[in-house]
């Protein structure tokens, strides 16, 4: 995949993750979720002002995979 900067896809990206993210967030402690949450707003913040596709996709794709394991966890 081409790695250029593509506004529209990065939003569905992060659209995409943060949806699944709030899904699966009911299932983490309130604590842990909204540790995980500010964590993934710093890497997808940076990736963003860097217009960053790569980093977009990688950083939507392992926090989803994250909050999936971690809801896993625990519920």
């Amino acid at each position: 995949m081409n790695d250029k900067w593509n506004a529209k896809r990065a939003n569905q990206l992060l659209r995409g993750a943060l949806a699944e993210i709030d899904e699966l967030g009911d299932r983490l402690s309130p604590a842990r979720a909204e540790a995980l949450l500010d964590e993934f707003e710093r890497e997808i913040g940076g990736a963003f002002l860097r217009q960053d596709m790569s980093a977009v996709m990688a950083n939507c794709k392992e926090y989803a995979r994250r909050f999936r394991a971690l809801g896993e966890e625990e519920y």
